[in-house]
This record gives structure tokens, C-alpha cells and sequence, in this order.
């Protein structure tokens, strides 16, 4: 994409070359006394004007476009000399501007038959009405940056607020794994010693199984009576615990 400063830079500068121009054909033209030199004299003054005025509003884009280069310039690829290349540029453009101002308004190229007071007057009226448009540019861009520099600052207090809330989310997260990893460690626990009682119960059903192979009927019954009796007590008091 094209830099939008060299676009209308070279809109300005061909604003500059057609008001030049015209100047030059205008001031000829100021010895004419015919009414078609005139009238010719009068077309070319209005193009001269239209030219003039194309030429400040490029300014005022070509200005905005540098201000907002200062503003951020880390999101600008521009070198300082090109800064001051550009800014060079639009003082040139300024004073091209005055100089053919201050042409138009010299009485040395007004023609014998023309009013002067009332060229006078038009480029006076002329010129009121572009400084007021002027001043209401700057003051429109002016309000333009101080919302564009509140937009960045809430944007700012935006991600800092995304960030805290990411920084409590991380911590949330890390406290949750390390309680998995307890509930884990605690099964595994769980598990381990569920499985050594059992090798016990094992261990115990062979002894008793050998024991009631050695004893009689009577004895065999005498002997399940008392381990159930055991085993009653064992189960009331692992429950009552």
C-alpha cells in the first residue's frame, strides 16, 4: 500500500505548478484593457484561487499525517531525515502559498481599467474566510488527537485488566493441578494399602483353612463361632471409629 503522504504530496505539488502557471498568465494579462482581457484575466484569477485553496487543505492533510507520525512513531517506518524531508516540504508549500498571495494583492499588477479596491476587497474576503477554515481544521484535528490519544489510554486499561484477570486464571489453574495431584497421590495411597490388606486376608484364609483341616466337626464350628464373633467385633468397631 502507498504511503497516503506521498498521494497527496503529489496532489500539492501539482496544485503548486497549476497556480504558478496561472499566476504567470495573470500577471500579463494586467496590462490588458480590453473587456476580453478582462474577462480572461478574471477566469484565470479564479483558477489561480481554486488552486490556492486545493493547496491549503492539502497542507492540512499533509500536517495531520506528520503529527500522527509524531504521536506514534513507533508504528511509522519513518526515518528522521525523512520527517524533516516532509516537514521541509510543507513550509515550501506554505510560502508558495504567501508568495502568490502577496502577487494577487500587489497593486503593481492590477490593470488601469480594473477596480483595485474591489480586487482588494474579494482577496481580502478571500483570505478571512480561509484563516477561519483554518482555525476550525486545527481545532477539529486538535479534538481529533485528544480522542484518539483517550482511545489509547482506555485501550491500555483494557489489557491491563485483561492481563490481571489471566494472571488470577493461571493461579486458579495451577492450584487446581497440584490438588489433582494430591487426589491422585491419595488414591494411589488408597489402592496400595487396599491391596497389602488383601494379602493379608489371603494370608489368613490359608492359615485358617489349614487349621480346620487338622480339627474335628465339633471343634471346626467351636472355631467358626468364635471368628465370627471376631469378625462381628472387628466390623462394630472399624465402623464406630
Amino acid at each position: 500500500m502507498e504511503d497516503p503522504f506521498l498521494i497527496v504530496k503529489r496532489d500539492a505539488e501539482l496544485s503548486i505548478s497549476e497556480m504558478n502557471r496561472n499566476l504567470e498568465r495573470w500577471k500579463k494579462l494586467a496590462s490588458g484593457t480590453s473587456s476580453v482581457a478582462k474577462q480572461e484575466r478574471t477566469a484565470v484569477k479564479g483558477k489561480i484561487m481554486n488552486a490556492l485553496e486545493s493547496t491549503q487543505g492539502d497542507i492540512l492533510d499533509l500536517e495531520e499525517a506528520v503529527s500522527s507520525i509524531e504521536l506514534d512513531r513507533h508504528r511509522f517506518n519513518i526515518t528522521e531525515d525523512e520527517l524533516r524531508n516532509r516537514k521541509s516540504f510543507i513550509q515550501m508549500s506554505k510560502d508558495q502559498c504567501e508568495a502568490v498571495r502577496a502577487s494577487l494583492n500587489n497593486p503593481q499588477y492590477s490593470s488601469a481599467s480594473t477596480s483595485v479596491s474591489d480586487e482588494q476587497i474579494s482577496i481580502d474576503r478571500y483570505t478571512a474566510a480561509q484563516q477561519a477554515n483554518n482555525r476550525s481544521n486545527e481545532v477539529f484535528i486538535e479534538k481529533s488527537m485528544t480522542q484518539q490519544q483517550q482511545i489509547m489510554r482506555e485501550q491500555d486499561e483494557q489489557l491491563n485488566i485483561v492481563g490481571q484477570s489471566i494472571g488470577r486464571l493461571k493461579q486458579i489453574g495451577t492450584a487446581i493441578g497440584d490438588e489433582v495431584e494430591d487426589q491422585n497421590q491419595l488414591l494411589d495411597d488408597f489402592y496400595s494399602d487396599m491391596s497389602q490388606t488383601e494379602k493379608r486376608m489371603q494370608s489368613v484364609q490359608k492359615k485358617v483353612d489349614k487349621i480346620l483341616e487338622k480339627v474335628d466337626g465339633k471343634k471346626q464350628n467351636l472355631i467358626i463361632g468364635i471368628l465370627l464373633v471376631i469378625m462381628i467385633v472387628v466390623v462394630i468397631l472399624f465402623f464406630s471409629t
